[in-house]
Protein backbone atom coordinates (compact mmCIF):
# COMPACT_ATOMS: atom_id res chain seq x y z
CA UNK A 1 0.00 0.00 0.00
CA UNK A 2 1.34 3.43 -0.94
CA UNK A 3 1.37 6.09 1.72
CA UNK A 4 0.01 9.53 0.84
CA UNK A 5 2.46 11.07 3.26
CA UNK A 6 5.79 12.25 1.82
CA UNK A 7 8.95 10.68 3.06
CA UNK A 8 10.60 14.06 2.78
CA UNK A 9 8.79 17.38 3.39
CA UNK A 10 10.34 18.98 0.29
CA UNK A 11 8.74 16.33 -1.91
CA UNK A 12 5.14 16.97 -0.86
CA UNK A 13 4.50 19.68 -3.48
CA UNK A 14 6.22 17.64 -6.17
CA UNK A 15 4.15 14.56 -5.34
CA UNK A 16 0.93 16.56 -5.50
CA UNK A 17 1.93 18.04 -8.88
CA UNK A 18 2.72 14.59 -10.27
CA UNK A 19 -0.53 13.16 -8.91
CA UNK A 20 -2.55 16.03 -10.47
CA UNK A 21 -0.79 15.71 -13.85
CA UNK A 22 -1.33 11.95 -13.85
CA UNK A 23 -5.05 12.42 -13.18
CA UNK A 24 -5.35 15.04 -15.95
CA UNK A 25 -3.54 12.77 -18.41
CA UNK A 26 -5.78 9.86 -17.48
CA UNK A 27 -8.90 11.97 -18.06
CA UNK A 28 -7.61 13.19 -21.45
CA UNK A 29 -6.76 9.65 -22.53
CA UNK A 30 -10.20 8.37 -21.54
CA UNK A 31 -11.87 11.20 -23.45
CA UNK A 32 -9.71 10.48 -26.52
CA UNK A 33 -10.60 6.78 -26.36
CA UNK A 34 -14.31 7.60 -26.17
CA UNK A 35 -14.04 9.94 -29.17
CA UNK A 36 -12.20 7.26 -31.13
CA UNK A 37 -14.94 4.72 -30.38
CA UNK A 38 -17.59 7.21 -31.48
CA UNK A 39 -15.72 7.91 -34.74
CA UNK A 40 -15.43 4.21 -35.47
CA UNK A 41 -19.07 3.44 -34.65
CA UNK A 42 -20.99 2.27 -37.68
CA UNK A 43 -24.43 3.46 -38.69
CA UNK A 44 -25.83 0.20 -37.33
CA UNK A 45 -24.03 0.72 -33.99
CA UNK A 46 -25.63 4.14 -33.61
CA UNK A 47 -29.06 2.80 -34.54
CA UNK A 48 -28.69 0.00 -31.99
CA UNK A 49 -27.75 2.55 -29.32
CA UNK A 50 -30.83 4.62 -30.20
CA UNK A 51 -33.01 1.49 -30.07
CA UNK A 52 -31.63 0.52 -26.65
CA UNK A 53 -32.21 4.04 -25.32
CA UNK A 54 -35.65 4.39 -26.89
CA UNK A 55 -34.34 7.58 -28.48
CA UNK A 56 -36.23 9.19 -31.37
CA UNK A 57 -34.25 9.65 -34.57
CA UNK A 58 -34.58 11.34 -37.93
CA UNK A 59 -33.47 9.38 -40.97
CA UNK A 60 -32.84 10.98 -44.34
CA UNK A 61 -32.96 8.47 -47.18
CA UNK A 62 -32.03 8.69 -50.85
CA UNK A 63 -34.35 10.97 -52.73
CA UNK A 64 -34.45 13.47 -49.87
CA UNK A 65 -37.18 11.75 -47.85
CA UNK A 66 -37.24 12.26 -44.08
CA UNK A 67 -38.48 9.56 -41.72
CA UNK A 68 -38.84 10.02 -37.97
CA UNK A 69 -39.51 7.66 -35.11
CA UNK A 70 -38.03 5.43 -32.44
CA UNK A 71 -36.13 2.40 -33.72
CA UNK A 72 -38.06 -0.70 -32.74
CA UNK A 73 -35.74 -3.16 -34.49
CA UNK A 74 -32.34 -3.00 -36.13
CA UNK A 75 -31.32 -5.78 -38.47
CA UNK A 76 -28.16 -6.42 -40.43
CA UNK A 77 -29.47 -4.43 -43.39
CA UNK A 78 -32.48 -2.45 -42.17
CA UNK A 79 -33.97 -0.37 -39.37
CA UNK A 80 -37.59 -0.45 -38.35
CA UNK A 81 -39.12 2.73 -36.98
CA UNK A 82 -42.15 2.24 -34.81
CA UNK A 83 -44.68 4.97 -34.26
CA UNK A 84 -48.25 5.08 -35.53
CA UNK A 85 -47.14 2.93 -38.46
CA UNK A 86 -44.32 0.47 -39.03
CA UNK A 87 -41.65 1.76 -41.38
CA UNK A 88 -38.82 -0.49 -42.55
CA UNK A 89 -35.85 1.36 -44.03
CA UNK A 90 -33.02 -0.48 -45.83
CA UNK A 91 -29.67 0.76 -44.49
CA UNK A 92 -28.37 1.00 -48.08
CA UNK A 93 -30.81 3.89 -48.66
CA UNK A 94 -29.85 5.87 -45.53
CA UNK A 95 -27.92 9.07 -46.24
CA UNK A 96 -27.89 10.56 -42.74
CA UNK A 97 -29.35 10.06 -39.27
CA UNK A 98 -29.89 12.54 -36.47
CA UNK A 99 -30.48 11.56 -32.87
CA UNK A 100 -33.19 13.82 -31.45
Amino acid sequence: MVSKKSEHPDLADFQELVRRRFQETLEYEQEAALLQIQRMATLRDRLLDAEDAGQPIRVWVKGGHLCEGIPSAVGQDHVELGDTRRLIIPLATVEMIELT
